[in-house]
């Protein structure tokens, strides 16, 4: 069956034909208010007293009229086009490395193993000050892709400097293509039951999934975690249910107005035929992650543990436009098998009270209590088992798992919001990097071994209070178990693996990942 490729939530295919069928449907009088439309433009560009941007006025009228229909429909300008292109294409196009900018200067943070920088020798903890013969002190974060991407096979003339070096080092890198993984670890979280989670939807997600489930070949029972995904392309959501379902499995058909009824099945042999499967979702996970959730809630292949997901089910026409920017048009709505439309209600026009509804989700607890706000007239039946499950918007999942909040606190909250914790490893690792790999040659002997002790936490104090974060001793004390397991996290993810992160988080995870090892009996 022929994919129709659309992009969820962050971007969208081109669908010409919608807009064919359209333009052959309007009537004499909706073509008369477009040409008013086009009228009243004209002569304010001819006619007006004062020179006026043509472009910002046009963008303006069009980013208006969209922000009239629903919450999702909207204009895109041309550099966050590009953006969002290269994220959900899976690679970009650049020197690979992870940076952060610590004061005023471009810290080396991981290179990707396999790219060019990598090759070329950059190490963890390295500082560029100069890209091409521009200094580059005083660059802010958003500024520093724009210096370090371009096309492949192009030039970067960088200079370094690094610890224990007296003299900058110069380096000459070529640009190529680089990866950007969805998949954030795969593991065997228990004897026979493999952990993957994945972090979006793009062009590369299902090759990566079906990697990790070689990788994972004698697991028995699977945790996919889909919390915070916020989505992506559609047909890697078709082809990642694919892995689960028999062939032929309806997986979501899309419908609206100018779209007639239109199927997505699975294909092939799943990979992952058999086992149980725990689907972990929350109030963040959204479009494709929902469209996943809700194929293997309603063909009884998978529980689904966590909080009710965002509810993005609006399918987006994207529209290129003459100048390189592009409008993104709802045109249909997705359902589940059974035949739930997976978009929550919202008012044309009102944005606003969208977002405020889903905000509203903390505030009633519904996140931090055991329940979910369901719609007890929209009633649906499993396809298999014929259980019932509920529409309305989002996925409700089969097990409900509030959210864990006995350890947040205020002073934690500034520590993150601050950037405090990620600076603090950031200078940690540039100053015991070596001590810390002489001691912990693996992640194994890290994780079993390293600890954080009170001069750590001093520091980070410290660090904190250089930040305009007060120490509060209670708070501390009440976050003291999370601040110790994110430190030793943040430290495994870049002294190691990146995934390696999630191991350590999940180790502390006591609701979610409980909940779904107790249900497929490994705990």
């Amino acid at each position: 069956m022929k994919r129709i490729f659309l992009m969820v939530l962050a971007a969208a295919m081109v669908a010409p034909a919608v807009a064919q069928q359209r333009r052959n449907q309007i009537s004499n009088e909706e073509l008369k208010q477009i040409q008013k439309i086009d009228k009243a433009l004209y002569w304010i560009t001819s006619g007006y007293v004062d020179t006026v941007n043509v472009e910002k006025l046009a963008n303006s009228a069009i980013a208006k009229v969209l922000s009239e229909l629903d919450p999702h429909s909207t204009f895109i300008p041309k550099e966050e086009l590009e953006r969002d292109t290269e994220e959900f294409q899976g690679n970009f196009e650049g020197i690979g490395i992870e940076f952060n900018v610590l004061i005023d200067t471009i810290i080396v943070v991981n290179t990707i193993p396999g790219g060019p920088s990598a090759a070329v020798g950059l190490m963890p903890g390295d500082r560029i000050i100069e890209v091409n013969g521009e200094s580059t002190i005083g660059k802010k974060q958003n500024d520093v892709p724009k210096i370090l991407r371009g096309a492949k096979g192009t030039e970067v003339r960088a200079a370094i400097i690094r610890r224990g070096v007296n003299e900058p080092l110069h380096f000459k890198i070529i640009r190529d293509k680089i990866p950007m993984n969805s998949l954030d670890v795969a593991y065997y979280i228990a004897p026979g039951v493999g952990f993957i989670k994945l972090n979006r939807f793009s062009a590369t997600t299902n090759k990566e999934l079906q990697e990790a489930l070689v990788k994972l070949k004698d697991a028995k029972k699977l945790i996919l975690d889909l919390r915070s995904n916020g989505g992506g392309l559609l047909d890697q959501a078709v082809d990642v249910s694919s892995n689960f379902l028999d062939n032929d499995k309806l997986v979501v058909y899309i419908q609206g107005r100018a779209v007639p009824r239109r199927d997505e099945l699975s294909q092939g042999t799943p990979l992952f035929a058999k086992g149980d499967i725990v689907v972990l979702v929350d109030q963040n996970s959204a479009s494709a992650s929902e469209i996943v959730a809700g194929a293997l809630q309603d063909w009884d292949r998978a529980t689904i543990v966590g909080r009710r997901t965002f509810g993005k089910g609006l399918v987006q026409s994207q529209i290129p436009l003459d100048d390189g920017s592009a409008m993104r048009l709802t045109v249909a709505h997705y359902y589940t098998p059974s035949g739930r439309s997976i978009q929550r209600p919202y008012k044309l026009g009102d944005k606003n009270a969208y977002y405020h509804d889903f905000a509203d989700r903390y505030t009633s607890g519904e996140i931090t209590g055991n329940k979910a706000v369901v719609d007890s007239s929209l009633v649906y039946k499993t396809l298999l088992k014929g259980r019932t499950v509920y529409g309305g918007g989002g996925i409700l999942p089969d097990v409900i798992v509030p959210l864990d909040t006995t350890s947040y606190t205020d002073y934690w909250g500034k520590l993150v919001r601050n950037g405090v914790f990620l600076e603090f490893v950031i200078k940690d690792l540039d100053k015991n990097r070596g001590n810390y790999l002489a001691k912990y040659p693996t992640f194994e002997k890290f994780d079993k071994e390293f600890s954080i002790g009170q001069q750590m936490i001093d520091s980070l104090v410290k660090m904190g209070e250089e930040r305009s974060v007060a120490k509060n001793e209670e708070q501390l004390a009440v976050s003291r178990r999370e601040i110790d397991n994110y430190i030793k996290a943040l430290i495994a993810g870049r002294l190691y693996q990146d995934g390696d992160f999630y191991k350590v988080i999940n180790s502390i995870d006591k609701r979610e990942i409980s909940e779904a090892l107790r249900i497929l009996g490994a705990k």
